[in-house]
């Protein structure tokens, strides 16, 4: 399976880049994928902080900090999918941002990871 996602992703991150290129330019094209970057950059930095002070208020508390532990992961997936060139990565990553997608990603994994343990 991730061998097929090693063969396919960059199929389709190079097909996205020539359709794109060719219709707003191949200088537009790296300015977008630049900025996509440097946005995603920025908010894997905000978001990081915010997980470690509520990581940190809880643990005060005497409260494990699961959440933040599963937004960490989700961050840490969001902001690799954002620094990766491409179109197909960087809408994969911002969509990891929003607490729906990782609701329905863990719920898979858990499903999946269960499933396998029996």
């Amino acid at each position: 399976m991730i061998f097929l996602l090693f063969i396919f992703i960059p199929i389709i991150e190079i097909t996205i880049f020539i359709s794109i290129g060719s219709n707003i330019g191949i200088l537009n094209t790296i300015v977008i994928i630049l900025t996509t970057a440097l946005v995603g950059i920025f908010l894997v930095r905000r978001q990081g902080m915010s997980l470690l002070f509520n990581a940190q208020k809880n643990m005060s508390q005497g409260i494990m900090p699961t959440e933040e532990i599963k937004g960490g992961i989700f961050l840490l997936i969001s902001g690799l999918l954002l620094i990766t060139p491409g179109f197909f990565t960087d809408c994969i990553g911002f969509a990891m941002f929003l607490k729906p997608v990782q609701n329905f990603v863990a719920r898979q994994a858990k499903d999946y990871f269960s499933s396998r343990i029996r």
